[in-house]
């Protein structure tokens, strides 16, 4: 795996190519979007969708935690996509496992269970926070303008195309920066891109299998 150092105001970030970020100073995992239970509510509902997608998405994050071995995770909104239900149940076993893990649940649209289902699975849940001049939201859209402060984000599950010879194009998962602002990719596999206007980002850092890498505009 190879991952991509930026730094931003004094800091420096990893950029994983696993759609996650890691604050070495902090020792901090920063992952967005996980729509944890969303196959199963599909399925409810009678819409095909994999059954093993919530297991696959777990499987990832414990082997991303066991290779950079942080001491808390940060999860930018969007955790569970639905009410309660057997994967919940999975999800709480799973953090259960990871205990000595301190987790931060910045909460997003789709995370409505009563506050006391996020309290037992020892999550603790902010609708912003803030830490060393950052803010972490889920929404940016949601949140008042604040340039004294870098704000971390997720929600849009950014996307990038990039064009080659002729009419071919292949669309990637992406880190979309502008001046104070850093919006994450989603984590889960089963939430699909969104391709921004990508003539407003400052940079773009696409993620194609095992890397990362820095996006020239000229390639949009």
């Amino acid at each position: 795996m190879s991952k991509l150092e930026i730094e931003i105001n004094g800091h420096e970030f990893q950029l994983l190519p696993e759609r996650a970020l890691f604050w070495p100073s902090r020792q901090t995992l920063i992952i967005a979007d996980l729509h944890l239970g969303k196959s199963g509510h599909f399925r409810k509902h009678g819409i095909a969708a994999p059954q093993q997608i919530n297991e696959k998405n777990l499987a990832r994050l414990d082997k991303l935690i066991s290779r950079v071995k942080p001491k808390r995770v940060f999860i930018l909104g969007d955790l569970f996509h639905s009410s309660a239900n057997r994967e919940w149940l999975r999800l709480e076993n799973w953090l259960t496992d990871h205990a000595n893990l301190d987790f931060h649940l910045i909460t997003g649209n789709h995370d409505i269970l009563h506050a006391s289902f996020y309290k037992k699975a020892g999550l603790t849940t902010h609708a912003t926070y803030f830490e060393g001049g950052f803010r972490f939201v889920h929404d940016i859209e949601d949140v008042e303008a604040d340039d004294s402060h870098f704000t971390f984000s997720g929600h849009i599950h950014p996307g990038v195309r990039l064009k080659g010879a002729g009419r071919q194009s292949i669309r990637l998962p992406c880190y979309y920066q502008k001046k104070h602002h850093l919006i994450l990719p989603a984590f889960g596999e089963f939430t699909g891109l969104f391709l921004l206007a990508m003539k407003d980002a400052e940079q773009i850092y696409a993620i194609a299998e095992s890397s990362v890498c820095s996006i020239k505009k000229y390639n949009y």
